[in-house]
């Protein structure tokens, strides 16, 4: 009887040895297919994003790593198929990190890029009025100067015309000539009469009559 009891015992530990070991198995598996499940996604978001710098090449190396794993997990290594599916993931971390820091660069490169093309804009903008404010200035300046030139222009054929005027008009008028004619008249002073003696002891003197002159203007005008 005891001998049965310690056989049955045997046996028991035996097949419980057995079923702990085909568990530990399956669990080893199952962890080492999980591994490599959520390796092949990281995988696989990083190849859609990466695609400049470093990202490609961690990429196809996660990929290596991720086939190695399965690989090792279909010959039975499933503790190895853990390592490199982690190994696979955390290349594909890594690439992802850097695809987005490096759309984080390319975005704040944009940004900063629109910002200067929005100042050189205003520049821009800012150049071509002034650019306008000096054409409509030289505009005017160059209408005034067309206007000063005209009238310049006028001015010189009015004084040719002037010119051409008077040499065709006739010749004008000799001026005035005046002939002054004096005429002089003399009166002859009468003659003085014989004194009368008288015996008179004074002395009598009579004044001579003087001669009268007179004189005629006559003034003649000719024109012609």
């Amino acid at each position: 009887m005891r001998i049965r009891e310690l056989l049955a015992s045997g046996v028991a530990a035996i097949a419980l040895v057995a079923v702990v070991g085909t568990a530990s198995a399956e669990s080893k598996d199952d962890r080492a297919r999980k591994a490599i499940a959520a390796a092949q996604a990281k995988v696989e978001a990083a190849a859609k994003v990466g695609a400049a710098g470093e990202t490609p090449r961690m990429v196809a190396e996660a990929e290596a790593s991720l086939r190695s794993a399965s690989l090792s997990l279909s010959r039975g290594r499933e503790n190895q198929a853990v390592d490199e599916a982690n190994h696979a993931a955390e290349l594909a971390d890594t690439a992802l990190n850097i695809s987005q820091r490096n759309q984080q660069e390319a975005l704040a490169a944009k940004e900063g890029q629109a910002q200067i093309n929005a100042a050189a804009a205003v520049q821009a903008q800012a150049a071509t009025a002034q650019a306008q404010t000096d054409a409509a200035v030289a505009n005017a300046r160059a209408d005034s100067a067309t206007q000063a030139a005209q009238s310049a222009a006028a001015d010189a054929q009015a004084a040719r015309n002037a010119a051409a005027e008077a040499a065709a008009a006739p010749p004008p008028p000799p001026p005035t000539t005046t002939v002054v004619e004096q005429t002089e008249t003399h009166t002859a002073a009468p003659a003085p009469k014989p004194p009368v003696k008288k015996v008179v002891r004074r002395t009598v003197r009579h004044a001579a009559p003087r001669a009268t002159v007179t004189k005629k203007t006559t003034t003649i005008t000719t024109q012609q």
